[in-house]
């Protein structure tokens, strides 16, 4: 029997001893498998934390690249403006000589790339009043535009109407317009109308009915147009043109501005704004736009020299564009994209020239 009790003591020690390295093994295991847990976090935070450092360090000097631009557009402007080129290079040398000549002629320059540092800005200079002056648009005028953009002529009115009021200074409301006592008051927050000029163009939506679909182009919802804020307009498309039974837009933003005498820049204006002219068609808008980059008998650029060189030039062109036109410009857009590695900045601003100077009137930064 004592044999039995002591084979028997013996197998329960030996049970203990296999389930304690059982144990210790298992503890073990969990805490190598914590411990790489924790390592693995750590480093995958150390890579998000190096990707975020290269992001900033990218953003930073993206931003850096853009303002290199604008310095570059300063220089471009300057020349324009009479400065003289270094008198140690000659026009083959002189990578900035066409940009410079065609900015001194009225015209734009567009994706002009400057290698900066380990990066490169990306520059355009636009003559601001080849854009329509939103501030000095006749109801004629507007009509024009709506018409162009694919709006039916039902809804002119509705549009055009409260635009008018919120120009005018007076406080009679146009038949369908709107002016704070009888519209903006009783909004919630209320607020006025401005009885003056618009300040940017995006402030056509805080008219009455004004859609934004209507700048920005897509699916156009006529309800949007009686004032309530709670219908939204759907962007669907920059098309003018759908296969289906929806009114679809396109939009005016880019024909307008807020600067200039309201004349427009023949040498820059796009197809859209030079459609909105007197007795413009498509077929003379694309005629104006082929002659002035045409090339004189040297090969050089030869872009409109007058107005009356214009009409040299095109035929059929009616007289009710003359005073309407002008191949000089003194406000310029000029947008200046920094590029670092896959991150942009942009800078863009609106520029005043006089001369060789340049005041700018209004700068905004990408955040």
């Amino acid at each position: 029997m004592r044999h039995a009790t002591s084979d028997a003591g013996h197998a329960t020690r030996d049970m203990r001893r296999t389930t304690s390295a059982g144990s210790a093994l298992v503890l073990v295991l969990l805490v190598v498998a914590v411990l790489s847990t924790l390592v693995g976090s750590l480093a995958f935070e150390a890579r998000l934390e190096a990707r975020y450092a290269r992001y900033l360090r990218r953003r930073e000097e993206a931003g850096l690249f853009a303002r290199s631009g604008v310095e570059v557009a300063k220089m471009l402007m300057a020349r324009a403006g009479g400065k003289s080129a270094p008198s140690d290079l000659d026009e083959d040398e002189d990578r900035w000589h066409d940009a410079s000549e065609r900015l001194a002629k009225g015209q734009s320059v567009i994706g002009l790339v400057e290698p900066v540092g380990d990066g490169f800005a990306i520059i355009d200079i636009e003559p601001e009043p080849g854009r329509l002056n939103v501030n000095l648009l006749t109801r004629d005028d507007w009509e024009i535009v709506l018409g162009n953009a694919g709006v039916p002529d039902t809804y002119f009115d509705d549009i055009i109407d409260p635009i008018l009021d919120w120009l005018d200074e007076d406080d009679l409301s146009n038949p369908r317009g709107a002016e704070t006592e009888d519209y903006y008051s009783l909004l919630d927050p209320p607020s006025e109308a401005r009885n003056g000029p618009f300040d940017t163009v995006r402030e056509l939506l805080l008219v009455k009915g004004f859609p934004e679909v209507l700048l920005v182009g897509g699916q156009f919802d006529p309800a949007v147009l009686q004032g309530d804020v709670s219908v939204k307009s759907s962007k669907i498309s920059f098309n003018r043109f759908s296969d289906t039974n929806d009114l679809v837009v396109a939009g005016i933003e880019n024909m307008l501005t807020t600067y200039g005498d309201g004349k427009i820049n023949i040498q820059s204006a796009p197809y859209d704004v030079l459609r909105t002219l007197p007795d413009v068609d498509d077929i003379l808008a694309r005629a104006i736009m082929e002659e002035r980059e045409a090339l004189d008998d040297e090969g050089e650029p030869d872009p409109f020299k007058s107005v009356d060189d214009l009409f040299s030039r095109v035929d059929g062109l009616s007289s009710a564009i003359a005073d309407r036109i002008t191949v000089s410009s003194q406000h310029y857009r000029i947008t200046a994209t920094g590029r670092s590695g896959d991150v942009e900045r942009q800078i863009s601003c609106i520029a005043y020239a006089d001369g060789e100077n340049l005041r700018f009137l209004r700068w905004r930064e990408d955040p």
